[in-house]
């Protein structure tokens, strides 16, 4: 028996992180420096990016790097519906308006298949999202998006470390955002990266992470910009956290296997599919729970629960059901969307997991499973 909670979500924070901020607090140098510069320059490497731009969280990521290639009011934006509202929010932030198309059930990302049909005199642009660590489908996207002259922009705020026929997460798109909020595979508690291969977008989201002020010629403005800077303190911290991503993710793999294994026959319990040619790097493992199981996802939340077991949903609610976001949705147009918001439901596949841990939550599921 396990005698405490299983946490969903336990990030990594030891003596390493600590010896970092105490280094940066006895500089003095506490705000956008050094430390912020260093991790840049570390992050753009990672992703075979020629430009990183931190920022201070993911949110401000997707504003700024919006705003760095021209999306502005009345134009539209093609997103998905099944994502953290961060992703709609930030295209209402520019004046221009989201526009949803249905997912693919098998990876939960947008569905290529489904977006010519919403491209109008209006669209700019496609914002794709990395869903739970696995790449969307960039290249069907990438070439839809030539043929009608739009941009790509990444949401890849859950897939750091993953990688599309072998182009890491991040050098892919036109333009490409990170999270590193606490819950993250790594993080600096809160903060976000911006990446380009496009020196033109880098130069205009610098300028708009500062007030729209040039760092090397101080109040002298470009135009309108916000305070997105990330400190240093909190460079420091995901400076600390690159060096163990390798083996982060390699965990967060190895979990996600276990359970795959695990799990796999169990009537009812569908677990996550993996796109050919893509590294998944789990930030959260979701099974789907279908009607075939003799239960509800919620039910099955709730008996988890009871046994210490933290679990969520993400998402119960899609974007197109908040009246802000869409005033005219038909439904019939989102059925895999719909389905997927009853059925999906995340189990913990942290690093810190350990093996009695994920054999506890098996066991869990396996019981309920045959006692229904």
């Amino acid at each position: 028996m396990i005698n405490h909670q299983i946490l969903l979500s336990k990030p990594i924070i030891d003596k390493h992180e600590e010896k970092a901020v105490l280094s940066v607090l006895r500089s003095g140098q506490l705000v956008q420096g050094p430390q912020v510069k260093k991790l840049e320059i570390k992050f753009s490497k990672l992703v075979g990016a020629k430009y990183a731009l931190a920022v201070n969280n993911g949110t401000s990521a997707l504003h700024t790097a919006l705003q760095a290639v021209g999306i502005g009011l009345n134009d539209e934006v093609i997103t998905t519906p099944f994502t953290f509202v961060a992703t709609a929010n930030s295209i209402l932030m520019t004046g221009a308006k989201p526009v949803f198309v249905d997912i693919d059930p098998l990876t939960f990302n947008l569905d290529p298949n489904k977006i010519e049909a919403k491209i109008n005199k209006s669209t700019k642009a496609i914002l794709v999202v990395d869903l739970y660590g696995q790449p969307a489908s960039y290249l069907e996207i990438i070439k839809l998006a030539k043929k009608h002259n739009l941009l790509v922009i990444a949401d890849a705020a859950q897939s750091i470390g993953s990688s599309y026929k072998s182009n890491p997460t991040g050098c892919i798109a036109d333009i490409t955002t990170f999270s590193l909020y606490a819950t993250k595979n790594i993080t600096s508690i809160e903060g976000g990266m911006v990446t380009t291969k496009n020196r033109n977008y880098y130069k205009i989201a610098k300028l708009f992470r500062h007030h729209g002020q040039d760092e090397e010629k101080r109040y002298f403005y470009s135009g309108l910009g916000f305070n997105y800077r990330l400190t240093d303190l909190q460079a420091a911290i995901a400076l600390t956290q690159l060096n163990r991503l390798k083996k982060i993710t390699l965990k967060r793999q190895q979990n996600a296997h276990f359970y795959n294994r695990q799990l796999v026959n169990i009537k009812g319990i569908i677990t996550p599919y993996q796109a050919p040619k893509t590294v998944h790097v789990y930030h959260q493992y979701t099974l789907r729970i279908t009607e075939e199981a003799g239960f509800t996802r919620d039910q099955l939340q709730h008996y988890l629960a009871k046994k210490g077991v933290q679990t969520n949903i993400y998402y119960p609610m899609p974007l197109y059901r908040f009246s802000y976001l869409s005033t005219k949705t038909n439904l019939k147009d989102f059925p895999n969307t719909e389905l997927a918001s009853r059925q999906v439901l995340s189990i913990p596949v942290h690093p810190l997991l350990t093996k009695t841990e994920r054999q506890f939550i098996v066991k869990m599921i396996k019981s309920y499973a045959q006692a229904s």
